[in-house]
């Protein structure tokens, strides 16, 4: 586990520089927001549901998409898998990404099966495996209505000797044609987009929602300041193994061959490190996020369209691990298909700056677990 520890610390070091605390909404004035948060709770009684494995053992980013009206997929960054029946991080692998099935669309009663690969030495190993010596953290992405399911991958290179010794290397889109089998039997076709414009280390696919014939992709921009930035890709070329993205510039939707002067615009001036995008039965664009480094909120933004303009982030909760010792709280996301008796169910990740602490007795239980928070909406 030494060079996982290494690995993990380096990570933690990119994230100290990635997240900033920004109160800071996209251009414009917008309109008032029909919703308004009435409550924010933690939801421990669904927290359950990242539990029930005994060699899945903790994991974070946490990003879900809806396969049909029963089932969910969960996409984890690096997790903890068992090699032993101790079901001890201490005897875990720590592999670079894991899934999970969820039926049933409450989490408090739902069943959860975890899924990684397993090498030909029978060691656990990622899901999207390594590719062109690069690994892959996970994106958000679609299932097309009894269709394939498509998801963004952030390729991330190793750089023995330079900076933080990794780099984030583009981003590729994986799609599954029969997302109804078994996840174990999934062959994904994998699509490599055109380099990105002006910002090639910009993650692309943090949220993604569909939009009539083309995907919407955030794309979180210029490290540090997040600016939040969309590319769309038409859903028929990428059935079709091309991404052809274009890019929301002040013309409109423009295609990347032609932008010319016509740079992305930044329609959220801090779109997070990790954030979702939903569209709320109010028709209601909503933007979660987490604001701060360490001892984090969860905050929430509108619009009347995913182009904006977005309203400033409003603080709508503060997790208890951010008032604790050393906090390290992130990756806040909204799962607006999960059922939570009419509100909304939102999650984050909680984490040490010190890798050691998720080995003792009390980190095991505490700490890289995801957490479900419950937001009361008034529309």
């Amino acid at each position: 586990m030494a060079g996982a520890a290494l690995e993990r610390g380096t990570r933690l070091a990119w994230l100290a520089l990635a997240v900033v605390a920004t109160a800071c909404g996209g251009a414009g004035d917008p309109p008032p927001s029909s919703l308004r948060v009435v409550s924010a709770r933690s939801y421990a009684e669904a927290d359950r549901l990242f539990r029930g494995d005994a060699r899945w053992l903790g994991g974070d980013g946490a990003l879900s998409i809806p396969l049909d009206d029963e089932r969910t997929l969960w996409l984890f960054g690096d997790s903890f898998v068992a090699t032993s029946d101790a079901s001890d991080r201490r005897e875990s692998a720590f592999v670079r990404n894991t899934l999970a099935i969820q039926t049933g669309r409450d989490p408090r009663t739902a069943s959860m099966r975890f899924v990684w690969r397993t090498g030909t030495d029978g060691a656990p190993g990622p899901f999207f495996p390594d590719r062109d010596e690069r690994w892959y953290w996970p994106g958000h992405g679609v299932r097309l209505e009894e269709g394939p399911l498509l998801v963004f991958l952030m390729g991330v290179r190793a750089t023995p000797g330079e900076g933080l010794g990794f780099e984030e290397a583009g981003y590729r889109i994986a799609r599954v044609d029969d997302p109804d089998a078994d996840p174990l039997t999934w062959e994904p076709v994998w699509i490599a987009p055109p380099e990105l414009p002006a910002d090639p280390d910009a993650s692309v696919g943090t949220a993604v929602v569909r939009d009539g014939d083309h995907l919407v992709a955030l794309v979180n921009a210029e490290g540090s300041r997040h600016l939040g930035r969309l590319a769309r890709f038409p859903i028929d070329a990428l059935l079709d193994g091309r991404a052809e993205p274009e890019w929301w510039t002040a013309d409109g939707w423009t295609a990347a061959a032609a932008l010319g002067a016509s740079e992305p615009l930044t329609v959220i001036s801090d779109a997070g490190a990790e954030a979702s995008l939903h569209r709320d039965p109010s028709g209601t664009w909503v933007h979660v996020l987490t604001r701060g480094f360490g001892g984090t909120t969860i905050a929430l933004a509108t619009a009347p369209s995913v182009t904006g303009p977005w309203s400033s982030p409003a603080d709508v909760f503060t997790p208890p691990e951010s008032t604790g010792p050393a906090p390290f709280v992130y990756a806040a996301k909204a799962h607006p298909w999960l059922a939570a008796d009419g509100g909304l169910l939102v999650t984050y990740a909680t984490n040490s700056f010190d890798f050691a602490d998720l080995f003792t007795e009390e980190g095991q239980d505490r700490l890289y677990y995801p957490r479900f928070v419950r937001l009361e909406l008034e529309r």
